[in-house]
């Protein structure tokens, strides 16, 4: 949804909610057998941050009113480097590295002071119109991107987008995709700083409808003399 939809959605809910309401919550719950603690609150709303430690954890709840309660856990975190996954809806991704003549190369190993490209191609496999889709692009630091808006670089091609943000390591993409359309965005690179470092995945995926989503896996890359 839009902003604007999602906005008059939530004062539906507000205005929903206030009819209905009046009971609040009253709930007790424990977390991996101990802290018991109680939630009562006149809202019809409430949240609280669960500690958790590594590995399995348990959540007991009790409602102690007569009302229904409806209840959510939400968790967030980083995976370890080189563990993320992968994830694909109705978008693909994929990506080469070539040199300016077209020559696909591997990047595990690369030799400092060699300018190569990042072919990123994604494809929309829905027979419909994807509005403000989202690439973005990581680099490892051992890598510069290279500016061709502001370096002389022969005749390398912009690509064709709405909008193009160029970070120190990141390059950020805007753009619509036709019904089963390809798009194929190039990244002028230099690998400059020897080293190894880590290549994170692509990710992209429309903006209001996460009907729309790829997430590829990252790799280690090396710079080398």
């Amino acid at each position: 949804m839009s902003t604007q939809t999602t906005a008059y959605s939530l004062l539906a809910m507000a205005k929903y909610a206030t009819f209905i309401g009046g009971k609040g919550i009253k709930v007790g719950y424990t977390t991996n057998g101990k802290n018991n603690t109680t939630v009562s609150t006149s809202k019809t709303l409430s949240s609280r941050t669960i500690v958790v430690t590594e590995g399995a954890n348990s959540i007991e709840l009790k409602n102690n009113k007569d009302n229904t309660i409806y209840a959510r856990v939400l968790n967030k975190g980083i995976l370890p480097v080189g563990q993320e996954k992968t994830a694909q809806r109705n978008l693909t991704a994929t990506v080469a590295y070539k040199t300016k003549n077209g020559k696909v190369i591997d990047v595990s190993k690369v030799s400092q002071g060699t300018d190569f490209i990042a072919e990123v191609t994604i494809s929309n496999h829905k027979n419909e119109l994807i509005k403000d889709v989202a690439l973005s692009v990581i680099f490892p630091s051992g890598w510069e991107i290279v500016n061709t808006r502001f370096t002389d670089f022969g005749s390398f091609d912009n690509n064709d987008v709405d909008h193009e943000d160029i970070r120190d390591d990141r390059s950020n993409l805007y753009f619509d995709l036709k019904s089963r359309e390809t798009k194929t965005i190039r990244v002028l690179l230099n690998a400059s700083y020897l080293g190894s470092y880590y290549l994170s995945g692509v990710q992209c995926g429309a903006m209001y409808d996460d009907d729309y989503f790829v997430r590829t896996k990252g790799q280690w890359v090396e710079v080398i003399k």
